[in-house]
Protein backbone atom coordinates (compact mmCIF):
# COMPACT_ATOMS: atom_id res chain seq x y z
CA UNK A 1 0.00 0.00 0.00
CA UNK A 2 2.56 2.45 -1.11
CA UNK A 3 1.93 5.83 -2.64
CA UNK A 4 -1.27 6.90 -2.73
CA UNK A 5 -3.31 7.73 0.35
CA UNK A 6 -5.31 4.70 0.72
CA UNK A 7 -8.68 5.40 3.02
CA UNK A 8 -9.86 2.48 5.15
CA UNK A 9 -12.44 1.98 8.02
CA UNK A 10 -12.40 -0.57 10.37
CA UNK A 11 -15.57 -1.50 12.18
CA UNK A 12 -16.19 -3.68 15.45
CA UNK A 13 -19.76 -4.68 16.78
CA UNK A 14 -19.28 -5.64 19.92
CA UNK A 15 -21.74 -6.37 23.42
CA UNK A 16 -22.46 -3.18 24.33
CA UNK A 17 -21.29 -0.70 21.26
CA UNK A 18 -20.73 -0.78 17.69
CA UNK A 19 -17.54 1.51 16.73
CA UNK A 20 -15.95 2.51 13.89
CA UNK A 21 -12.37 4.18 12.63
CA UNK A 22 -12.05 5.70 9.39
CA UNK A 23 -8.23 6.23 8.51
CA UNK A 24 -5.93 7.48 5.88
CA UNK A 25 -2.91 5.10 5.51
CA UNK A 26 -0.11 6.61 3.97
CA UNK A 27 2.21 3.85 2.58
CA UNK A 28 5.22 5.78 1.52
CA UNK A 29 5.17 7.60 5.21
CA UNK A 30 3.87 4.34 7.15
CA UNK A 31 1.35 6.73 8.84
CA UNK A 32 -2.03 5.75 9.80
CA UNK A 33 -4.32 9.15 9.91
CA UNK A 34 -7.81 9.27 11.62
CA UNK A 35 -10.31 11.04 10.11
CA UNK A 36 -13.03 9.64 11.73
CA UNK A 37 -14.25 8.06 14.95
CA UNK A 38 -17.89 7.24 15.79
CA UNK A 39 -19.64 4.92 18.49
CA UNK A 40 -23.08 4.11 18.89
CA UNK A 41 -24.83 1.81 21.65
CA UNK A 42 -26.47 -1.31 20.59
CA UNK A 43 -27.16 -3.36 23.85
CA UNK A 44 -26.87 -6.94 22.34
CA UNK A 45 -26.36 -8.02 26.15
CA UNK A 46 -30.18 -7.24 26.98
CA UNK A 47 -32.29 -10.38 27.41
CA UNK A 48 -28.97 -12.43 25.85
CA UNK A 49 -28.88 -15.15 28.94
CA UNK A 50 -32.79 -14.91 29.18
CA UNK A 51 -33.81 -18.92 29.54
CA UNK A 52 -31.40 -21.41 28.57
CA UNK A 53 -30.55 -20.35 24.82
CA UNK A 54 -27.97 -17.79 24.45
CA UNK A 55 -29.14 -15.81 22.28
CA UNK A 56 -29.55 -12.40 20.79
CA UNK A 57 -33.09 -10.93 20.67
CA UNK A 58 -34.83 -9.54 17.37
CA UNK A 59 -35.10 -6.39 18.60
CA UNK A 60 -31.26 -6.14 19.46
CA UNK A 61 -30.57 -7.94 16.09
CA UNK A 62 -32.60 -5.14 13.93
CA UNK A 63 -31.08 -2.64 16.37
CA UNK A 64 -27.49 -2.99 15.60
CA UNK A 65 -28.03 -3.80 11.84
CA UNK A 66 -29.71 -0.45 11.92
CA UNK A 67 -26.63 0.86 13.65
CA UNK A 68 -24.23 -0.53 11.55
CA UNK A 69 -25.54 0.30 8.16
CA UNK A 70 -25.46 3.80 9.74
CA UNK A 71 -21.72 3.55 10.24
CA UNK A 72 -20.91 2.15 7.22
CA UNK A 73 -22.51 5.15 5.76
CA UNK A 74 -20.18 7.23 7.52
CA UNK A 75 -16.95 5.54 6.46
CA UNK A 76 -18.50 5.42 2.81
CA UNK A 77 -19.18 9.28 2.92
CA UNK A 78 -15.21 9.76 4.19
CA UNK A 79 -14.64 7.97 0.89
CA UNK A 80 -13.26 4.27 2.11
CA UNK A 81 -14.19 1.74 -0.16
CA UNK A 82 -12.67 -1.38 2.13
CA UNK A 83 -14.31 -1.49 5.87
CA UNK A 84 -13.15 -4.56 7.90
CA UNK A 85 -15.47 -5.03 10.08
CA UNK A 86 -15.36 -7.52 12.91
CA UNK A 87 -17.76 -8.68 16.13
CA UNK A 88 -16.72 -9.27 19.34
CA UNK A 89 -18.18 -10.40 22.41
CA UNK A 90 -21.16 -12.26 22.96
CA UNK A 91 -21.62 -12.84 19.01
CA UNK A 92 -19.36 -15.14 19.20
CA UNK A 93 -21.08 -16.90 21.72
CA UNK A 94 -24.67 -16.85 20.37
CA UNK A 95 -26.58 -19.82 19.14
CA UNK A 96 -28.09 -17.78 16.41
CA UNK A 97 -24.95 -16.11 15.25
CA UNK A 98 -25.55 -16.97 11.55
CA UNK A 99 -28.74 -15.22 11.82
CA UNK A 100 -27.19 -12.36 13.29
CA UNK A 101 -24.38 -12.00 10.86
CA UNK A 102 -27.00 -12.53 7.75
CA UNK A 103 -28.84 -9.61 8.70
CA UNK A 104 -26.42 -7.20 9.45
CA UNK A 105 -24.57 -8.39 5.88
CA UNK A 106 -28.75 -7.74 4.50
CA UNK A 107 -29.02 -5.04 5.44
CA UNK A 108 -25.26 -3.35 5.10
CA UNK A 109 -24.40 -4.90 1.98
CA UNK A 110 -20.80 -5.76 4.11
CA UNK A 111 -19.43 -9.35 5.24
CA UNK A 112 -18.50 -8.89 9.18
CA UNK A 113 -16.03 -12.13 10.30
CA UNK A 114 -16.60 -13.10 14.43
CA UNK A 115 -13.05 -13.16 15.42
CA UNK A 116 -12.28 -15.53 18.64
CA UNK A 117 -11.05 -14.00 21.82
CA UNK A 118 -7.09 -14.48 21.64
CA UNK A 119 -7.36 -13.00 17.77
CA UNK A 120 -8.77 -10.06 19.59
CA UNK A 121 -6.26 -10.05 22.45
CA UNK A 122 -3.84 -9.93 19.89
CA UNK A 123 -5.01 -7.13 17.34
CA UNK A 124 -5.76 -4.81 20.65
CA UNK A 125 -2.42 -5.08 21.90
CA UNK A 126 -1.21 -4.19 18.12
CA UNK A 127 -3.21 -1.39 18.58
CA UNK A 128 -2.34 -0.34 22.36
CA UNK A 129 1.61 -0.85 21.19
CA UNK A 130 1.03 1.46 18.37
CA UNK A 131 -0.43 3.85 20.07
CA UNK A 132 1.04 4.42 23.56
CA UNK A 133 4.57 3.64 21.46
CA UNK A 134 5.68 1.75 23.56
CA UNK A 135 8.26 -2.09 23.59
CA UNK A 136 6.96 -4.79 24.59
CA UNK A 137 8.45 -5.89 28.02
CA UNK A 138 6.84 -7.24 31.25
CA UNK A 139 3.65 -5.81 30.70
CA UNK A 140 -0.20 -6.85 30.91
CA UNK A 141 -2.83 -5.14 28.40
CA UNK A 142 -6.46 -5.82 28.65
CA UNK A 143 -9.59 -4.49 26.74
CA UNK A 144 -12.42 -4.75 28.70
CA UNK A 145 -15.84 -4.70 27.17
CA UNK A 146 -19.41 -5.30 27.14
CA UNK A 147 -19.49 -9.35 27.21
CA UNK A 148 -15.44 -10.35 27.74
CA UNK A 149 -12.38 -8.68 28.99
CA UNK A 150 -9.22 -10.05 26.61
CA UNK A 151 -6.23 -9.93 28.07
CA UNK A 152 -1.98 -10.22 26.60
CA UNK A 153 0.38 -11.09 28.80
CA UNK A 154 4.45 -10.51 28.01
CA UNK A 155 6.71 -11.52 30.56
CA UNK A 156 10.33 -12.70 29.68
CA UNK A 157 10.03 -12.48 26.11
CA UNK A 158 6.57 -15.14 26.87
CA UNK A 159 3.23 -14.21 25.53
CA UNK A 160 0.10 -15.20 26.68
CA UNK A 161 -3.27 -14.28 25.31
CA UNK A 162 -6.60 -15.26 26.33
CA UNK A 163 -10.14 -14.28 27.06
CA UNK A 164 -12.53 -14.01 30.00
CA UNK A 165 -16.25 -13.41 30.03
CA UNK A 166 -15.97 -10.65 32.11
CA UNK A 167 -17.57 -7.69 30.60
CA UNK A 168 -19.70 -4.16 31.73
CA UNK A 169 -22.53 -4.96 30.19
CA UNK A 170 -23.12 -8.58 31.06
CA UNK A 171 -21.98 -8.32 34.27
CA UNK A 172 -24.81 -5.52 34.91
CA UNK A 173 -27.39 -7.45 33.39
CA UNK A 174 -26.03 -10.62 35.26
CA UNK A 175 -25.96 -9.13 38.64
CA UNK A 176 -26.85 -5.24 38.85
CA UNK A 177 -30.59 -6.12 38.98
CA UNK A 178 -31.47 -3.06 40.62
CA UNK A 179 -30.71 0.69 40.51
CA UNK A 180 -28.69 1.86 42.39
CA UNK A 181 -27.44 -1.85 42.48
CA UNK A 182 -27.44 -3.89 45.92
CA UNK A 183 -24.70 -3.83 48.26
CA UNK A 184 -25.46 -7.92 48.31
CA UNK A 185 -25.75 -7.87 44.53
CA UNK A 186 -22.16 -5.95 44.09
CA UNK A 187 -20.51 -8.53 46.66
CA UNK A 188 -21.83 -11.38 44.24
CA UNK A 189 -20.67 -9.81 41.14
CA UNK A 190 -17.14 -9.16 43.11
CA UNK A 191 -16.88 -12.78 44.13
CA UNK A 192 -17.03 -13.75 40.61
CA UNK A 193 -14.56 -11.72 38.88
CA UNK A 194 -12.55 -12.42 41.83
CA UNK A 195 -12.90 -16.09 41.25
CA UNK A 196 -12.32 -16.07 37.04
CA UNK A 197 -9.51 -14.18 37.27
CA UNK A 198 -7.94 -16.16 39.87
CA UNK A 199 -8.80 -19.51 38.41
CA UNK A 200 -7.56 -17.96 34.86
CA UNK A 201 -4.20 -16.07 35.90
CA UNK A 202 -1.00 -16.17 37.36
CA UNK A 203 0.13 -14.33 40.24
CA UNK A 204 3.81 -14.93 39.38
CA UNK A 205 5.29 -11.82 38.82
CA UNK A 206 2.39 -9.78 40.15
CA UNK A 207 3.38 -5.90 41.05
CA UNK A 208 6.06 -6.01 38.98
CA UNK A 209 4.10 -5.43 35.33
CA UNK A 210 3.17 -2.19 33.45
CA UNK A 211 -0.69 -2.75 33.46
CA UNK A 212 -2.44 -1.28 30.80
CA UNK A 213 -6.01 -0.79 30.03
CA UNK A 214 -8.42 -0.13 27.10
CA UNK A 215 -12.33 -0.18 25.94
CA UNK A 216 -14.91 1.96 27.09
CA UNK A 217 -14.85 1.45 30.56
CA UNK A 218 -11.68 2.87 31.13
CA UNK A 219 -11.23 5.46 28.72
CA UNK A 220 -14.61 7.04 30.17
CA UNK A 221 -12.92 6.56 33.96
CA UNK A 222 -10.38 8.02 33.22
CA UNK A 223 -12.03 11.00 31.13
CA UNK A 224 -13.99 11.31 34.32
CA UNK A 225 -10.67 11.12 36.64
CA UNK A 226 -9.39 14.00 34.52
CA UNK A 227 -12.08 16.18 34.05
CA UNK A 228 -12.15 15.18 30.06
CA UNK A 229 -15.48 15.81 28.32
CA UNK A 230 -16.46 13.11 26.75
CA UNK A 231 -16.45 14.88 23.32
CA UNK A 232 -12.61 15.22 23.94
CA UNK A 233 -11.68 11.60 24.46
CA UNK A 234 -9.21 10.82 21.88
CA UNK A 235 -6.10 9.37 21.29
CA UNK A 236 -4.29 12.24 21.05
CA UNK A 237 -5.83 13.74 24.59
CA UNK A 238 -5.85 10.54 26.81
CA UNK A 239 -3.06 8.01 25.50
CA UNK A 240 -0.68 7.03 28.16
CA UNK A 241 -2.57 9.00 31.07
CA UNK A 242 -2.36 7.28 34.71
CA UNK A 243 -5.98 5.91 36.58
CA UNK A 244 -4.49 5.58 40.02
CA UNK A 245 -6.20 2.87 42.31
CA UNK A 246 -7.14 5.17 45.52
CA UNK A 247 -8.99 7.47 43.15
CA UNK A 248 -10.49 4.44 40.79
CA UNK A 249 -11.95 3.06 44.60
CA UNK A 250 -13.03 7.00 45.72
CA UNK A 251 -15.10 6.99 41.71
CA UNK A 252 -16.77 3.75 42.72
CA UNK A 253 -17.75 4.30 46.12
CA UNK A 254 -19.85 7.90 44.60
CA UNK A 255 -21.15 5.87 41.79
CA UNK A 256 -22.65 2.82 43.83
CA UNK A 257 -25.02 4.83 45.32
CA UNK A 258 -26.25 6.67 42.31
CA UNK A 259 -28.94 5.58 39.87
CA UNK A 260 -28.11 5.56 36.41
CA UNK A 261 -30.06 9.24 35.99
CA UNK A 262 -27.41 10.72 38.77
CA UNK A 263 -24.23 9.60 37.47
CA UNK A 264 -25.57 10.95 33.72
CA UNK A 265 -25.78 14.43 35.50
CA UNK A 266 -23.70 14.26 38.52
CA UNK A 267 -20.80 12.76 35.96
CA UNK A 268 -21.67 14.16 32.73
CA UNK A 269 -21.88 10.32 31.16
CA UNK A 270 -24.49 9.11 28.50
CA UNK A 271 -27.67 7.03 29.45
CA UNK A 272 -25.43 3.91 27.72
CA UNK A 273 -22.23 4.31 29.88
CA UNK A 274 -24.05 5.25 33.00
CA UNK A 275 -26.19 1.81 32.68
CA UNK A 276 -23.03 -0.26 32.86
CA UNK A 277 -19.95 1.78 33.94
CA UNK A 278 -20.14 0.58 38.10
CA UNK A 279 -20.32 -3.24 36.58
CA UNK A 280 -17.19 -2.18 34.53
CA UNK A 281 -15.23 0.05 37.19
CA UNK A 282 -15.65 -3.10 39.80
CA UNK A 283 -13.96 -5.29 36.95
CA UNK A 284 -11.52 -2.73 36.66
CA UNK A 285 -10.55 -2.33 40.18
CA UNK A 286 -10.48 -6.30 41.01
CA UNK A 287 -7.66 -6.03 38.39
CA UNK A 288 -5.08 -4.05 39.51
CA UNK A 289 -5.75 -5.51 42.65
CA UNK A 290 -5.59 -9.02 41.15
CA UNK A 291 -2.29 -7.72 39.43
CA UNK A 292 -1.35 -5.84 42.74
CA UNK A 293 -0.29 -2.70 40.92
CA UNK A 294 -1.63 0.81 42.10
CA UNK A 295 -2.70 2.46 38.89
CA UNK A 296 -2.57 1.63 35.10
CA UNK A 297 -2.20 3.19 31.99
CA UNK A 298 -4.56 4.49 29.75
CA UNK A 299 -5.07 3.58 25.88
CA UNK A 300 -7.73 5.11 23.66
CA UNK A 301 -5.99 3.18 20.58
CA UNK A 302 -7.30 -0.82 20.98
CA UNK A 303 -8.50 -2.86 18.20
CA UNK A 304 -9.83 -0.67 15.78
CA UNK A 305 -6.12 0.41 15.17
CA UNK A 306 -4.71 -3.03 15.47
CA UNK A 307 -7.33 -4.27 12.76
CA UNK A 308 -6.17 -1.16 10.33
CA UNK A 309 -1.86 -1.77 11.49
CA UNK A 310 -2.55 -5.25 10.39
CA UNK A 311 -4.15 -5.23 7.52
CA UNK A 312 -1.76 -2.73 5.71
CA UNK A 313 1.20 -3.77 7.20
CA UNK A 314 0.30 -7.86 8.03
CA UNK A 315 1.67 -7.34 11.30
CA UNK A 316 0.42 -10.53 12.69
CA UNK A 317 1.01 -12.69 9.78
CA UNK A 318 -1.83 -14.54 8.74
CA UNK A 319 -4.00 -13.93 11.90
CA UNK A 320 -6.53 -12.25 9.75
CA UNK A 321 -6.23 -14.28 7.01
CA UNK A 322 -8.10 -17.67 5.99
CA UNK A 323 -11.75 -18.77 6.68
CA UNK A 324 -15.04 -17.19 4.78
CA UNK A 325 -13.08 -15.19 2.22
CA UNK A 326 -16.85 -13.88 1.77
CA UNK A 327 -16.48 -12.55 5.57
CA UNK A 328 -12.46 -12.44 5.71
CA UNK A 329 -9.88 -9.72 4.91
Amino acid sequence: MKGTPKTIAALDIGSHTARLLVSEWVGEAGVLKPLLRKRTYIRLAKGFEAGKARRIQPDAIERTAGAVDDLVRAAREMGSREILAVATGIVREAENQERFLRAVESRTGIGVRVIGGEEEALLTSLGVLHGLRIQKGNLVIFDLGGGSTEFLIEERGCRRVLSLSLGAAVSTERYLLSDPPEDEDMAKLEKEVTATLGNALSREGVGERTLVGTGGTVTTLAATAHGIAADEISPERMNGLSLAMAGLEDLFQKMKSMTTGERMDALSMDQGRAEVIVAGCLIVLCILRFFRVQKLTVSVSDLLEGILINYVSKGLGDLMGGGDEKRGF
